[in-house]
């Protein structure tokens, strides 16, 4: 497998993925189309112990779900901006994960046919645990005094401490029982996240080829991102010293690159079909920039 084209090859399918992206997904309202799911759950008839839930709640998971594919596209941007004829080496794999994760939890939360109940319950567990995560590095800060020095340091600490109560205010308002399940992996109803490998996992399930373990693409990328030495092996190639001994050169194999690329583009596209489908988007959009991926794979990009 050439590294040059697979460099080019890879620019161009992540151009294309970011350009549609940001086209697609770029309104912060996500307007649902007549008819579709999003529809029926912005005007659901459920009643909570502070009355009528509205429209709110399902707009809130919506909104939850627009914030973290900013933060995928922020990634393919990342991975396009470090694409060069020479790169670092463990780069296009770190982003790549960051990427991957952030999907699958919005793949989980935007699950079709699911119901408004369901969505916004998922929802709360997405921000219940985060808001714990905060609370947590927040009381760190506050019992070592750090918050202290800067006014606008001790302002993060006090909103992080207070966002636990303000979900489990919405919790209780919305007439759901109370969160049980463990302090970092909440269950509300029967809704409950899975751990980043499942979760991944459950997302390139759909893609992957029968005979394909879905996961072992994400878990050699966490064994690189967390420094395991059979994931690090994955740069090491044996070659020959000017004196005729062995030698291992530290590089980016491009059948690395390359199923890195396209793995991150996989995961997008599980994403953005759900979203599509749930808002009732029409699928033109979204098979055309398919057909284009396609065509930079098969014939190369153009211009290179």
């Amino acid at each position: 497998m050439d590294h040059y084209r697979v460099v080019r090859e890879s620019q161009a399918a992540l151009q294309a993925t970011i350009d549609f992206g940001s086209k697609q997904l770029a309104s912060l309202g996500w307007q649902s189309a007549p008819g579709s799911e999003a529809d029926r759950e912005i005007a659901n008839t459920e009643v909570g112990s502070a009355g009528p839930w509205g429209d709110r709640p399902p707009r809130t998971a919506y909104a939850a779900s627009n914030l973290m594919m900013t933060a995928v596209l922020d990634d393919l941007c990342s991975l396009r901006k470090i694409l060069d004829d020479t790169m670092p080496v463990m780069g296009p794999t770190i982003v790549s994960r960051s990427a991957i994760e952030i999907a699958s939890t919005v793949w989980w939360l935007m699950e079709p046919r699911i119901g408004v109940r369901r969505r916004v319950c998922r929802e709360l567990v997405v921000s219940l645990t985060s808001a714990r995560r905060a609370k947590q590095v927040a009381e760190g800060m506050q019992n070592t005094g750090y918050h202290l020095s800067r006014p606008e340091i001790s302002a993060a600490v006090s909103d992080a401490l207070q966002q636990e109560a303000d979900v489990l205010r919405r919790i209780s308002d919305l007439g759901i029982a109370p969160a049980t399940g463990g302090k970092f992996d909440p269950k509300i109803e029967n809704e409950q996240a899975s751990n980043a490998t499942e979760a991944t996992e459950a997302l390139l399930r759909a893609a992957a080829p029968i005979n394909a373990p879905p996961g072992t693409v994400y878990r050699v990328y966490s064994a690189v991102m967390h420094g395991e030495l059979y994931g690090l092996m994955n740069f090491m190639t044996l070659g020959v010293s000017s004196t005729g001994g062995p030698v291992l050169h530290w590089h980016l194999p491009p059948d690395v690159l390359d199923s890195t690329v396209q793995i991150t583009i996989v995961a997008f596209q599980q994403v953005y079909q759900r979203i599509a489908k749930v808002l009732g988007w029409s699928p033109l959009p979204g098979d055309l920039w398919d057909a284009k991926i396609r065509k930079i794979y098969l014939q190369g990009p153009r211009g290179n």
